[in-house]
């Protein structure tokens, strides 16, 4: 669609993007991690405390009663920790919703903001197409009118102009001018050379050279001139044909 300019990389206009909230999940999941390794402890001693106190050894019973307390407070604070753990996933998910719901939105106003631009841009090219239909309704205009009143006996000459004929023919639509000025004239926006869809550039070597082009009202001034050098020639020749002539019929007069 567009034309990035040859040899540069573009400039791009990165979109807003969403700072990651700190997640509150991870820590939680490791505490809960040492408190499941620690209840499969207490479970796994359990048994030799209970072994003690069936064989009635002193003390065993209270070590065992103090043993489930412990295995007790280890399974609440798993059940805690599990509760926790919930919690803090949902909120990092609120989080991260809400993070993405500010960047859509971001993104969205910036999205506007370019459109803006966009129309602006197309406002000007569009007046600036209006000036270009009047003016090359003049340009037509004067060519078509200068063709009817070439001296009498004479011609436009045929001729291309430009270098090596780029413009195509010299006295004719001027297509080709057209397209390689618009090339010639399409400016970097951005790190990129944009490109009217119907520019061309003249010719292949001039297609990653657009300043090797010669202006197109250079050319046209040129060509102009060159067009009534050779009309001036003509006339100048008919000129002294009609005068040869008349000159030998008041000889013979006489």
């Amino acid at each position: 669609m567009f034309r990035r300019k040859s040899g540069e990389e573009a400039a791009e206009h990165p979109l807003p993007q969403a700072e990651a909230p700190a997640r509150r999940a991870p820590a939680v999941q490791g505490k809960l991690d040492c408190a499941l390794s620690a209840l499969a402890e207490l479970e796994e001693e359990v048994a030799e405390f209970a072994l003690d106190a069936a064989e009635r050894k002193p003390g065993a019973a209270d070590k065992l009663a103090t043993h489930r307390a412990k295995i007790e407070g280890a399974k609440t604070a798993v059940g805690e920790l599990r509760a926790a753990l919930n919690l803090a996933a949902k909120l990092d998910r609120q989080a991260e919703a809400s993070a993405a719901i500010q960047m859509r939105d971001e993104q969205l106003q910036e999205f506007k903001l370019w459109l803006g631009q966009r129309e602006a841009g197309m406002k000007v090219a569009l007046e600036g197409a209006a000036m270009m239909a009047r003016g090359y309704a003049e340009f037509a205009n004067a060519s078509l009118l200068a063709a009817g009143i070439v001296p009498s006996g004479t011609r436009v000459p045929t001729m291309s102009f430009g270098r090596d004929g780029m413009f195509g023919a010299a006295f004719g639509t001027a297509e080709r001018l057209f397209q390689a000025e618009l090339f010639r004239t399409a400016p970097e926006v951005g790190g990129r050379r944009y490109v009217l869809p119907f520019a061309k550039a003249p010719t292949m070597d001039t297609v990653n050279d657009p300043r090797s082009i010669t202006p197109g009202l250079v050319a046209l001034r040129e060509a102009d001139a060159a067009i009534v050098m050779e009309i001036e020639a003509q006339v100048a020749r008919l000129s002294d044909e009609a005068f040869a002539a008349a000159s030998a019929n008041d000889v013979k007069a006489a």
